[in-house]
């Protein structure tokens, strides 16, 4: 793994405005392509494609975004499972937010489209908090899959390219998608285009904020399948560049997502921030390098530093764990175990590393000693679980002060 403390960038132009060069934030010559497909055994896991990762902010726009890029890398299909539909905190704020999306925009008894749904797990959100169809539509979904779900969810086994993919609809629904999308102008040029006679349809997205991620030196959340990385300031200037008037933008989840509502206008126009508002996200940005060396450090000597008998668990399968993982290197060895709630990830192994991922009632089977969790979201919720399973380990969080907390 390296850094790149600001270097000049001259590889490819910005994905938004079109702008050369720009300033190279971090760099990671070889990471796993795809973090979240299901792996059937570790030698599978550990021969899957690397790519390069080059964060690069835009001296124009602001836009973060892996330069390097490549989505013929990346692989979506059935095999795909990131549901976090099995953790009782994260389907409390999913419930939330469609009841208030619903609210919101007056979405009783109409039509959502959910691009980019996954399994439907909010499509289903959606439907129970009043809408009265909603398409999910994603070329990931195992229509089998949908024979126990509210029959108001329809499947739609495709991914959105073009207006014409875009079914009749009241309002879009795009959760995690953008950060996916190498291209997003042309995403959301070719949504409003397909909502061109429906100028009062919302689109409502969902993204990380990568505030926190470069505040914290978040290196867990920087991984090939997340192509951008947004602020405040630049998702607004994403939407409204590429025509879209911003209804509201808030924060959610414990200042982890971004929560966008826009509608389409009849106008685009070039992509660029003001002065200060540039000055303002390239403060964080410039420190980055710098706090990812610190955390890495920091983890990399926790872990060495611990008795030869004491047994690590990392808790939590997904990007975050995987992007750990690689990160800590000859580290990742220390740790034994991968534990994860959802169950089809139970018998698998985390890709790149091929660490088995292991359901966590089989910690009550050998106790361990400390439990690494990848979210500090779940704390509290995964705390309570390990004082049941393995009492007297100590359970800690990334983002969280490196005393951690006694189960």
């Amino acid at each position: 793994m390296s850094s790149a403390d600001g270097a000049a960038y001259t590889g490819r132009p910005c994905p938004v405005c079109s702008s050369p060069g720009g300033r190279l934030l971090y760099a990671i010559p070889a990471v796993p392509v795809n973090s979240n497909l299901l792996m059937d055994s570790p030698q599978a896991a550990r021969a899957i494609p690397r790519g390069r990762l080059d964060l690069v902010q835009c001296h124009r726009c602001g836009y973060l975004a892996n330069r390097a890029f490549d989505e013929g890398l990346i692989h979506y299909d059935t095999r795909y499972e990131d549901s976090q539909a099995f953790s009782g905190t994260f389907m409390a704020y999913a419930e939330h937010l469609a009841g208030s999306w619903v609210d919101a925009w007056e979405l009783t008894g109409k039509t959502v489209v959910e691009i980019g749904a996954g399994r439907g797990d909010f499509s289903e959100l959606l439907a129970r908090a009043g809408a009265g169809r909603v398409i999910a539509m994603d070329p990931t979904i195992d229509p089998a899959r949908f024979g126990q779900r509210d029959p108001r969810v329809e499947p739609l086994v495709r991914a959105f390219r073009t207006a014409d993919d875009l079914p009749a609809c009241d309002a879009v629904v795009m959760r995690h998608v953008l950060e996916h999308v190498d291209d997003p102008v042309a995403l959301l040029t070719q949504l409003r285009v397909a909502l061109a006679d429906r100028p009062g349809v919302p689109v409502l997205a969902e993204v990380p904020d990568a505030t926190r991620i470069l505040a914290e030196g978040a290196f867990w959340d920087v991984y090939y399948e997340h192509c951008a990385y947004v602020t405040p300031r630049t998702v607004r200037e994403l939407f409204e560049s590429c025509g879209y008037a911003v209804r509201s933008l808030d924060s959610a989840y414990q200042g982890q997502y971004l929560l966008v509502a826009a509608t389409p206008t009849a106008s685009r126009r070039e992509a660029r921030l003001a002065a200060a508002d540039l000055a303002a996200d390239r403060a964080p940005a410039e420190r980055f390098s710098a706090t990812v060396r610190r955390e890495l450090d920091d983890w990399r000597r926790r872990i060495r530093e611990l008795p030869d008998d004491h047994d690590v668990v990392v808790w939590g399968s997904g990007s975050k764990g995987t992007a750990f993982l690689i990160a800590m290197g000859e580290e990742a060895s220390r740790i034994g175990r991968v534990v994860d709630v959802n169950p089809h990830l139970h018998g698998r192994f985390v890709a790149g590393t091929g660490h088995p991922i292991l359901a966590p009632a089989q910690l009550a089977e050998r106790p361990c000693d400390l439990v690494v969790v990848m979210n500090p979201v779940y704390l509290d919720e995964i705390s309570r679980q390990v004082q049941e399973l393995s009492p007297g380990a100590t359970v800690t969080a990334l983002g969280t002060p490196v005393d951690g907390r006694r189960s």
